[in-house]
């Protein structure tokens, strides 16, 4: 499904050598399966993110890459302290998002998220 020419695997395995991590490969191997700007969308993250990302140029939080990667195509998961076991995608997704007043169990998790109290929150406790 992505255009022809483009070979996200190769480019990876071109930039990141021997040091190429798993969820870096995994990343590669969907893009080059649903393409690379439908990936982006359903990461979070822009089509130019996932290349700087694949071809090792990204300057940005590449643990927070990861972490999504992780969660979103490997199954990696936490127990958050409101809704239990979920990707750890969507944690991460729940803290950018805060409170929207959208529902209690919103509120309850952007509370958690900004107490110190989660121990995968990546946000900084309120004071």
């Amino acid at each position: 499904m992505s255009r022809p020419g483009d070979d996200y695997l190769v480019k990876a395995r071109a930039a990141w050598g021997n040091e190429l991590p798993d969820w870096i490969e995994e990343l590669a191997k969907e893009a080059n399966r649903i393409t690379a700007r439908s990936l982006a969308k359903r990461l979070g993250y822009s089509n130019a993110v996932i290349s700087f990302v694949l071809g090792r140029k990204y300057k940005g939080d590449m643990k927070r890459v990861e972490e999504i990667v992780r969660g979103a195509l490997l199954g990696s998961t936490v127990i958050c302290p409101i809704v239990g076991e979920i990707g750890r995608d969507q944690c991460l997704e729940h803290q950018k998002l805060g409170n929207t007043g959208a529902s209690a169990i919103r509120a309850a998790i952007a509370r958690e998220c900004s107490s110190g109290r989660c121990q995968h929150s990546r946000l900084k406790p309120k004071e």
